[in-house]
């Protein structure tokens, strides 16, 4: 019982990722998922939730008391000075499965053969793996350690967000926009809950019929695309962040 922090008798902090109770990967177990979060949300001394849908989530469980607390990126930890090479580069880092449209995936790859399309992360769903190697232009690194993330990013000309948009949403808000911003990229993103609402520059929000042309758009430029550095604003950093939280449970002062 000790390495239950409910269960401590100190203040204790639930920081909500993603909604679990829309979440494809445990839609089997729905029922005890509900069940978990009721103690939880009723034991938590405060609640963060890091995008609108999963405000959403504590509401329905009745912590009207939640703080919205989007998510970050340790600025200092990006290079924004490209190491870009060869054919327009367009990069995904992130993990590879449901969340992901793949058909708009396969579609844009298909449309520009002369581009390349590297995915870093694991793929979570085995169907999604055939489609991608088929497709001559689509690199797949598998998982990348974090550490070692910035310097993949300077190999990028374009951060992408292919991520579907309503079913396959669950809820969270996406670090990757973050950490593509801070090393400089432009961004490229399906118009998900949020993605245009973080006090971010240079995030295209591009629905999946017209993010051919965005890209075509780009190409005619016939040059490297640019980096568009910009200051990430402080309140999208984790140390103020997590100023905020140490701050609710009365283990800092403003």
């Amino acid at each position: 019982m000790g390495a239950n922090p409910f269960t401590s008798g100190q203040p204790t902090v639930i920081d909500l990722l993603d909604d679990w109770t829309v979440h494809f990967a445990f839609q089997s177990i729905k029922p005890e998922v509900e069940r978990a979060y009721a103690a939880s949300f009723d034991a938590a001394s405060v609640v963060t939730a890091n995008a609108e849908g999963t405000v959403e989530l504590a509401r329905r469980f009745g912590r009207d008391d939640v703080i919205l607390l989007p998510n970050g990126v340790d600025p200092q930890r990006f290079d924004t000075h490209s190491q870009a090479a060869g054919p327009t580069t367009i990069g995904y880092v992130g993990k590879i499965g449901k969340r992901l449209d793949l058909d708009l995936i396969l579609k844009v790859a298909a449309a520009f053969p002369g581009m390349q399309f590297i995915f870093a992360g694991p793929i979570l769903d085995a169907e999604y793996r055939k489609p991608l190697e088929s497709m001559p232009n689509v690199e797949l690194l598998g998982d990348v350690h974090y550490e070692d993330v910035p310097s993949l990013l300077t190999r990028f000309d374009i951060g992408w967000v292919p991520h579907n948009v309503g079913v396959g949403e669950v809820g969270g808000d996406v670090i990757k926009t973050y950490e593509y911003r801070a090393a400089g990229l432009p961004v490229l993103t399906t118009p998900i809950e949020g993605a245009n609402s973080r006090g971010l520059t240079s995030v295209a929000v591009i629905d999946r019929d017209h993010q051919v042309d965005w890209i075509h758009a780009l190409d005619r430029q016939g040059e490297r695309v640019a980096r568009a550095p910009g200051d990430v604003p402080a309140d999208a950093t984790w140390q103020v962040k997590s100023r905020l939280i140490l701050q609710k449970l009365g283990l800092i002062v403003k």
